[in-house]
């Protein structure tokens, strides 16, 4: 029979791990990001939940947060890739420090307070949650201050603070939850160009791909949509081709 402190020492790890999941919708996308760059490009895992794909990041990164992008399906609508890259780039600046502290209380709540359950030593589990819960608190100031730079509404704010200060698993997720609140829009087309490794770029073109051909597929052939996805598929290179 598990005890409660083993339980809770589960639940600890499985509450970050579930908070830390994305669900995306058809033409979403998440970009991973390191040191203020962007890494990879991500559409979510090859199946789907209610119509969305799960899309579960890195446990072992909370310093590192996604950014999340969708494309445009109307001619127009979507902003230059180059804009985005400099919005990126400023949204990086602005919660490197919550990256800091996300880091920080995802050591503490994820493995040092489930060893410390393990192994008896409920002070230093006490511990670990009170200093969690401090550096918490100094991150949602933090996302006070810079509200306006982070471009958050003032009930999203609120919701950060509820989240992280009352479940403190959460507080790991940080910088993450803030940067979910920010969506670029642009083209299809344009995601390639954000400034990826040159040896991921082929294997973005072909996702994308492969995801518009799919998304395609439900629409009518005489739509608009139809028609801009036909079209981000020629600047993409065509067609995909099959892996193997």
């Amino acid at each position: 029979m598990p005890t409660s402190e083993g339980l809770l020492a589960l639940a600890l790890p499985a509450v970050y791990l579930f908070d830390s999941a994305h669900f995306l919708c058809v033409g979403e996308a998440v970009i991973s990001t390191r040191i203020g760059f962007v890494r990879g490009l991500s559409l979510g895992w090859s199946f789907e939940l209610g119509g969305r794909r799960p899309y579960v990041p890195n446990p072992l990164t909370p310093f590192w947060p996604e950014l999340r992008v969708q494309w445009a399906t109307s001619r127009g609508a979507g902003s230059a890739s180059e804009d985005v890259k400099i919005e990126m780039s400023r949204h990086l600046g602005a919660v490197r420090a919550l990256g800091w502290i996300s880091g920080v209380c995802g050591f503490l709540l994820i493995l040092v307070a489930p060893l410390a359950l393990a192994l008896g030593q409920q002070r230093l589990f006490v511990a670990a949650a009170i200093l969690c819960f401090l550096l918490s608190g100094a991150g949602c100031t933090l996302v006070c201050i810079r509200r306006k730079d982070l471009q958050l509404t003032r009930w999203q704010v609120c919701s950060t603070f509820i989240m992280a200060l009352v479940c403190l698993p959460c507080a790991a997720n940080l910088a993450r939850a803030v940067s979910t609140h920010r969506r670029w829009t642009l083209a299809a087309s344009d995601l390639p160009a954000l400034g990826f490794d040159a040896n991921g770029v082929a294997m973005i073109r072909q996702s994308l791909k492969e995801a518009l051909a799919s998304a395609q597929r439900y629409l009518p052939e005489n739509s608009r949509e139809h028609q801009v996805l036909s079209e981000e598929l020629r600047k993409l290179g065509g067609a995909p081709h099959d892996r193997h």
